[in-house]
């Protein structure tokens, strides 16, 4: 039976864990710098398999912080939808693709040129007004890209990082005691 104190203190260790990774991740995506994080993977490596439990909770924070971003992502796609809607233009949609697709054109520097092809009715400084909303809209997107990348070889580091020590766990020679031989007496 668990002692609820052992039980209490173990939440709190994965409390602290949690927020401590989710500071050095963010300190991560602002410096867009891996190497604080790699550190601190190096460290709970060297801790051995009883890390595995902070390695998980770590992956954890990861995914969060990417669903977040990209819940920024469609937020600004939504928001230049509307804003473009205002101005009676729909950004086109690639057929190859879908909701994500148009979310990662809206990065590429041709965005605007696309918006003004579809629109040739809009006056010289509605032009010069959605060119501005497009630019800013790309560079969000840019940003939000970019740490999305960082934070997929995070991802990746850890969850290669739980894989082995789980496969170390598995095959461990306490996990499957060698089995004696014994002769046969005749």
């Amino acid at each position: 039976m668990n002692n609820p104190l052992d039980d209490l203190i173990s939440l709190a260790e994965r409390a602290y864990v949690r927020l401590e990774a989710e500071q050095l991740i963010e300190e991560c995506l602002i410096q867009a710098n891996p190497e604080p994080f790699n550190k601190l993977l190096e460290e709970l490596v060297m801790a051995g398999t009883e890390s595995l439990g902070i390695l998980r909770e770590i992956l954890s924070v990861i995914r969060s912080v990417k669903s977040t971003l990209n819940q920024e992502g469609m937020g600004v796609q939504h928001d230049l939808k509307k804003t473009l809607s205002q101005f009676g233009v729909a950004i086109p949609r690639d057929p190859s693709g879908g909701a994500q697709e148009s979310f990662w054109q809206i990065y590429h520097y041709g965005f605007f040129q696309e918006m003004k092809a579809h629109a040739p009715w809009l006056k010289m400084e509605d032009q010069l007004l959605l060119e501005e909303i497009c630019n800013e809209a790309g560079k969000q997107v840019a940003q939000i890209a970019r740490r999305l990348v960082l934070l997929k070889g995070l991802e990746e580091k850890v969850m290669d990082w739980i894989t082995g020590m789980i496969y170390q766990i598995a095959h461990s020679s306490d996990l499957y005691p060698q089995t004696q031989q014994t002769p046969f007496h005749h």
